[in-house]
């Protein structure tokens, strides 16, 4: 057993180089730059409601796993067999990449109800796991304990979100659950420093949280409308991402309160001037107070 869930020798001889691209394109779609610029999107073109409660589940599972990730140390398989050179010294179970796809993809199929998408999340999901394998990265039991994680992530934010009392709950007690959550696990952090997206995911809830309650719109328009509010969204945050780093290196600010500062930059960004900006465009619709729903509920 102990073999099965450690060796990776099973993998080495399915390395290839037409095989080698693909699992890089799939390793992609784990990696904080393709989520945080993938939220955003569906946030704006598709819909705020799912985008706001995935940002949620994203945010909640990349806090257990880092902490896990620090509490158990367990090490990544041999560098010799490593092909991915971005996991740094962090530790290997569990595997976060399995966590994550595990929650996005099938926290949206779940949310479409539909089979197709069942087939496609199983598709990315399948493929982002196996990527971990193949490129070195993870062995069979750190993507097996991040996925189970991830599982258990759904079935607890589905059971928690149903409850009727998120409508009626006050902005500041929400920003507040978020920052006691974060900060309880910043002074509980096994070993060492949190990484530097814990204190950005904090931030970016806060930001995303305040736009979410101050502007509300509809991305029920003419396709055309939703792809040009895409386009013109990502070369937005795309700029916005060149200008804080330029204004990181003129203003060093201590590393981990930076991080929390460009995060609520970002969620103030993505929650509510880019939305302003593109309802004022005619390229999404306003809604009226009447016409929201709450944030974690079902309806969207």
């Amino acid at each position: 057993m102990n073999e099965l869930l450690h060796s990776l020798d099973w993998v080495l001889p399915l390395r290839s180089d037409g095989l080698t691209p693909l699992m890089r394109f799939f390793t992609l779609l784990g990696y904080e730059k393709f989520i945080l610029f993938f939220l955003p999107l569906g946030y704006w073109a598709w819909n705020r409601g799912v985008f706001l409660r995935l940002l949620v589940l994203v945010a909640v599972t990349a806090l257990v796993n880092a902490w896990l990730k620090d509490f158990w140390q367990d090490p990544r398989p041999d560098i010799a067999l490593r092909m991915d050179h971005e996991v740094g010294d962090s530790f290997g179970l569990p595997s976060g990449h399995a966590q994550i796809a595990v929650v996005i993809w099938f926290w949206l199929a779940w949310e479409l109800r539909r089979g197709w998408a069942w087939l496609v999340s199983g598709v990315v999901v399948s493929g982002i796991i196996f990527s971990r394998l193949y490129l070195g990265a993870h062995d069979v039991e750190d993507v097996l304990g991040g996925s189970l994680l991830g599982i258990a992530t759904l079935l607890l934010f589905e059971l928690a979100r149903r409850w009727n009392g998120w409508r009626e709950t006050a902005e500041v007690w929400l920003q507040g659950l978020i920052l006691l959550v974060f900060v309880a696990a910043w002074l509980s952090w096994p070993g060492r420093q949190a990484p530097s997206y814990v204190p950005l995911l904090a931030g970016m809830m806060c930001g995303v949280l305040a736009g979410y309650r101050r502007l509300r719109f509809s991305a029920e328009v003419a396709l055309w409308k939703r792809l040009a509010a895409a386009v013109l969204g990502a070369a937005a945050f795309i700029l916005l991402q060149k200008l804080l780093k330029l204004a990181g290196a003129a203003w060093p600010w201590e590393p981990q309160l930076w991080q929390a500062l460009r995060g609520l930059a970002m969620g103030l960004f993505v929650a509510g001037l880019m939305p302003w900006l593109l309802v004022r465009l005619g390229l999404l619709k306003a809604l009226r107070e009447e016409e929201s729903v709450a944030p974690l509920g079902a309806v969207a």
